[in-house]
């Protein structure tokens, strides 16, 4: 049984939710927090298909103090899901985080368990995540840590989520300082990082889009993730309700873990990010096509 409150974020995706609830089942935690943005009248069969998802709490069959946050009216995303967490940290001073579409592996919670207590107040962590989504491990480590913010299933404390600012997030101070080029290995990731927050500024001020802003706090309190050997939670995709692309996310990966229990044996030495992860990520994941692939992408883009 998970000794780690969860809390369970949904909408109107029973086909998602319904696998990320049944891993939470299998796992068992002694708590869960279920909470439910309300489905939108206007969009067909949006109401149908959130009241399923709400049914799923007569599916929990297990020892569990169950808590729900229901919503009566449909509030935007990012009021959402930030009032989701804020709802959780306020009544928790840790726990696990899981949207609809994220699935998680038993050894997800285990090592969520075995890590959560042991960097409760180390503050140079904020963020246990479940995510090796490039499923390599140059360290050798059972852990790493990173400058990355992978949140496809993660885990973190109330005492980091009150300590973001959320009224004034100094991105024009976090430029300017050249931040990036003291937390990445080159230089291309750190101007990749600046451009990115060039372009989301008057975004992120304007939606509070939690995501993007508690790992902006991160790299202003030079704060790392810890991520595990091996990957074990899937994010089954970004189709759905709250994207204009209807398509599969490239972070879609099966985890590579074949035990339930996840075994720590051999901790790094010291709370300092592995750059060699986070370039390779950054690599497969997050750089740019250059400007030939890009016109020949468009080019059979075009012709399908």
């Amino acid at each position: 049984m998970v000794e780690t409150p969860v809390l369970f974020i949904t909408f109107v995706r029973p086909d998602y939710a319904l696998q990320t609830f049944n891993g939470i089942r299998a796992a068992q935690p002694k708590k869960l927090y279920f909470y439910s943005n309300k489905g939108r009248a206007e969009k067909e069969g949006e109401i149908v298909r959130n009241e399923e998802i709400r049914t799923y709490i007569k599916k929990i069959d297990w020892d569990c103090e169950v808590h729900t946050f229901f919503r009566d009216e449909c509030v935007d995303v990012y009021t959402s899901l930030k009032s989701a967490i804020d709802w959780f940290f306020e009544n928790e001073e840790q726990g696990i985080i899981l949207e609809e579409d994220c699935v998680p592996t038993k050894a997800f919670f285990s090592y969520v368990d075995q890590l959560i207590n042991k960097f409760k107040n180390d503050y140079r962590v904020w963020c246990i995540s479940g995510d090796n989504i490039i499923q390599e491990n140059p360290s050798g480590y059972d852990y790493f840590y990173s400058h990355l913010h992978a949140m496809y299933g993660w885990a973190s404390w109330r005492s980091r989520w009150q300590m973001v600012n959320w009224d004034n997030l100094h991105i024009d101070e976090t430029i300017q300082s050249h931040l990036y080029e003291r937390l990445f290995k080159t230089k291309e990731q750190a101007k990749a990082k600046e451009s990115f927050l060039i372009q989301k500024k008057d975004f992120l001020n304007s939606t509070k889009c939690w995501d993007y802003i508690f790992g902006l706090a991160m790299d202003q309190y030079g704060a790392v993730t810890i991520q595990p050997k091996e990957h074990l939670v899937k994010n089954i995709g970004i189709q759905g309700q709250h994207h204009k692309k209807a398509e599969v996310s490239k972070y879609n990966r099966d985890s590579n873990c074949a035990s339930d229990i996840f075994t720590i044996s051999n901790d790094p030495p010291f709370v300092i990010a592995d750059m060699e992860h986070d370039y390779r990520t950054y690599c497969q994941l997050l750089r740019k096509p250059n400007i030939v692939k890009r016109i020949i992408h468009k080019i059979l883009k075009s012709i399908r």
